[in-house]
């Protein structure tokens, strides 16, 4: 019955992970990939949730993706887009702050999360 109730504790948990990494991506970020060619360096990327899965949209350079849908596993964020060519986009929470990957033909760039500014009225 004890190994019962650790088992049920531990899939709460990890419910509660996927929960959060959806609930912290949600929102409107700009995206710089230090790495990339020059041009495909500024990304926005909107992430909202749609029939309990998160989409996003990311517009920057000649890239314009439209509600991509993302899947959790291990409480990290992933898709594969074509911008060109496939993708494979990683996004995750580390410490508190929004992380991404995307591995491409060049290899993998690191792409930097950060929330706009809001402009004074």
């Amino acid at each position: 019955m004890l190994a019962g109730l650790c088992l049920l504790c531990m899939t709460a948990i990890k419910a509660n992970a996927a929960d959060d990494i959806k609930s912290k991506v949600k929102g409107e970020w700009e995206i710089t990939i230090p790495d990339a060619p020059s041009g495909y360096q500024t990304y926005v990327l909107t992430a909202k949730e749609k029939d309990k899965n998160i989409v996003i949209d990311i517009k920057g350079g000649d890239i314009n993706v439209k509600e991509q849908k993302f899947t959790e596993k291990d409480g990290k964020l992933s898709a594969n887009l074509y911008v060109g060519e496939y993708v494979k986009v990683v996004i995750w929470e580390d410490k508190g702050v929004i992380k991404g990957l995307a591995t491409t033909s060049m290899g993998e760039l690191v792409c930097n999360f950060k929330k706009p500014e809001k402009k004074a009225k």
